[in-house]
């Protein structure tokens, strides 16, 4: 077993090597794959998944699905910059040694005009990104956590569209102090077919993290910090998140983004009524942006 983890975290290590050398190139496309689906994430600036209630906290990491907490159904209402909106459900099923997930994320884009390119309207287009996730988590070891999603994809702008799949690998290492966690991920390794014969690239993106979690009286304080760095983007980039939880009824949210264009603080706060949990997020944006409210609504059995 030894053998094994020295061998996983060597994959890791290279495979962090690859993606921080690579320089950006191409077309880069399924930008969907970027953005938090839930509130609980969205309001901890993408941050959040192994402290998370919702059912599609996996997407975050793979291996979140085996922190939760038994069954959970999931859906939100991500009201999304350019008033778009987008669509998330998901559904975990775990026993903290095997979990299993399924969700789905849908970008409604609206009508667009289509224009000629003197300006003069032919008609209307209506774009739309659809993902489809399953999710595998392992316990390894007491200490160690592996998990893999599958992601298919579709893309559609005016009469083009693409269709492709994704893979994410997370992993997760439970530190010898009480409540810290280490976590790294590669997503969204995958290949797409072309739209009108032009190849849509992914946006490859590397994560290393560490969460720590505290108990104080009847608070529950989580804090996450994760550096990232995706293919498509010369920026290296970092996110804080924190989450204050009291006596498990009332929780708020907090996160901060470094080195974003248009993006810096993020919050939304959470309620918990037994077996229904209702959470919201708000992330504001800078250059006339329209800021982004998530809604969410979680059921635990």
């Amino acid at each position: 077993m030894l053998r094994i983890n020295k061998i996983l975290m060597l994959v890791i290590i290279f495979s962090l090597a690859v993606v921080l050398s690579a320089e950006t190139s191409g077309e880069y496309g399924f930008q969907l794959l970027k953005i938090a689906s839930g509130p609980e994430s969205s309001a901890q600036a993408g941050t959040g998944a192994f402290s998370s209630g919702e059912a599609y906290a996996f997407m975050i990491n793979s291996t979140a699905g085996l922190f939760a907490n038994h069954r959970i159904i999931s859906i939100a209402q991500n009201y999304w910059i350019f008033d778009t909106k987008l669509n998330s459900a998901g559904y975990i099923n775990t026993n903290g040694k095997t979990s299993f997930g399924v969700a789905y994320r849908y970008l409604d884009y609206g009508k667009l005009d289509n224009r000629t390119d003197t300006g003069e309207l032919i008609g209307e287009f209506h774009p739309m990104d659809l993902i489809f996730s399953l999710n595998f988590g392992y316990r390894i070891a007491p200490n160690h956590y592996a998990g893999i999603n599958a992601n298919a994809l579709y893309e559609k702008i005016d009469t083009s569209s693409s269709y492709g799949y994704t893979f994410d690998l997370g992993y997760t290492y439970l530190s010898f102090i009480q409540g810290q966690k280490f976590s790294a991920a590669i997503k969204n390794v995958g290949q797409t077919s072309a739209m009108e014969n032009e190849t849509i690239d992914l946006p490859i993106s590397f994560e290393l993290g560490t969460t720590q979690e505290f108990d104080i009286s009847i608070i529950k304080l989580f804090t996450e910090f994760k550096m990232i760095k995706h293919i498509d983007d010369d920026e290296f980039r970092a996110v804080l998140g924190t989450k204050i939880e009291l006596n498990k009824i009332f929780d708020l949210k907090l996160g901060y983004k470094l080195n974003f264009d248009a993006e810096n603080f993020t919050a939304g706060f959470g309620i918990n009524l037994k077996k229904i949990a209702m959470d919201y997020a708000y992330v504001p944006f800078e250059y006339h942006i329209n800021d982004v409210h998530v809604i969410g609504l979680t059921y635990k059995f």
